[in-house]
């Protein structure tokens, strides 16, 4: 009878997120997109959006990552770690990461790093769309291979 209250209390505990893990190795998807998702909101923007395949109890969870610029090149180094917000949008939904590109017209490569793998991508833009080439993924894939710049 102990254990089975203990079962579910971890499970109760669990569900409201008391319990979730801080490191998340899950595979990860991402967009880039063109719209206002910074301020001030009526600048557009293209973002980067990168969301884990977990689900959490809050929408609102953040993925920690850093991106890094380097002329045409970009990296996103993914810790793994997930942080949880002060107040709960209570929603599931994945833990993200957003970021502003500071993208013109051209052709870009695109890093992913965690836990000593790299994922490579091309990024493609232009006046209309951003276009997403794979070269080697290993634990995060596009939501798509073009996207509106709009």
């Amino acid at each position: 009878m102990n254990t089975l209250r203990l079962v579910a209390v971890v499970t109760i505990l669990a569900g409201c997120g008391i319990l979730d893990s801080s490191r998340d190795s899950s595979p990860l998807s991402f967009s880039i997109v063109g719209g206002s998702y910074f301020d001030p909101p009526e600048v557009h923007h293209i973002a980067l959006i990168v969301q884990t395949e977990t689900q959490y109890p809050c929408m609102n969870y953040l993925l920690e990552s850093s991106l890094g610029v380097a002329g045409s090149s970009l990296r996103v180094d993914v810790s793994g770690r997930i942080l949880k917000p002060n107040a709960c949008l209570t929603a599931v939904g994945p833990a993200h990461y957003t970021a502003a590109l500071p993208l013109d017209n051209g052709t870009y490569s695109l890093e992913f790093r965690r836990g000593g793998l790299t994922d490579r991508y091309t990024v493609t833009v232009t006046t209309s769309a951003i276009e997403i080439g794979t070269i080697e993924s290993h634990f995060t894939h596009p939501t798509a291979s073009r996207f509106s710049r709009d």
